[in-house]
């Protein structure tokens, strides 16, 4: 299912700590591409304070020649300290203004920018593929026109609580649509904006 839905999107986006907790490509490995989709989505990691470069052979994704945005908020001149990188590696300052002084500076980048920057790029079909954190920001904006809920009937020995519950959900604007057990035994829930129709009659025929 998750690489079913990269296929369909022009990026995939995690936070930072999804990078360093799994070391993901985040690229579509399992199904092939689709025809009028043959090229791997990009990626985009929301990082406010650049981590991620401080020790860049350690990651894949800024490694394997495909394309990849950081978004961060630090200032000119501590972006600068990273340059120059690779051809396929692009850092997106969130700072309205590059004066304000470092004690000003977030750990929190909003995602609305982001979303507005992507869109510039011609990226419109952003799936938010996780941490936690960062999907419940997209939430918090209102940003989320769709939701895949996965529950998988196993226990994590240090799980990650989401916080994602349905009261999270419905204030962000969306409704259960349904819901089924795959083949693999996972719980999947669908949701969506009252006036926006799933991609298929079927709610298990998409992705």
């Amino acid at each position: 299912l998750v690489h079913r839905l990269r296929r369909c999107s022009d990026c995939v986006l995690v936070g930072r700590t999804t990078v360093e907790r799994d070391n993901c490509t985040l690229t579509v490995r399992r199904v092939p591409l689709l025809p009028e989709h043959l090229e791997q989505p990009t990626r985009v990691v929301v990082d406010p304070n650049l981590h991620l470069l401080k020790s860049p052979s350690d990651h894949a994704l800024l490694n394997d020649g495909l394309q990849t945005i950081l978004y961060h908020s630090l200032q000119r001149q501590e972006e600068e300290s990273f340059l120059p990188l690779g051809d396929t590696v692009s850092l997106v300052n969130t700072m309205m203004d590059d004066d304000h002084s470092t004690t000003t500076r977030t750990r929190y980048i909003p995602m609305s920018p982001v979303v507005q920057d992507l869109q510039t790029r011609g990226i419109h079909h952003i799936m938010v593929e996780g941490g936690p954190v960062t999907a419940l920001g997209f939430l918090a904006d209102g940003l989320v026109d769709r939701a895949i809920i996965i529950q998988a009937p196993l226990t994590f020995k240090e799980p990650v609580a989401s916080n994602i519950s349905e009261s999270v959900l419905s204030k962000a604007g969306l409704a259960l649509m349904g819901s089924y057990v795959n083949d693999g035994g996972d719980t999947v829930q669908i949701w969506s904006r009252p006036n926006l129709p799933w991609p298929t009659d079927n709610l298990t025929n998409w992705p």
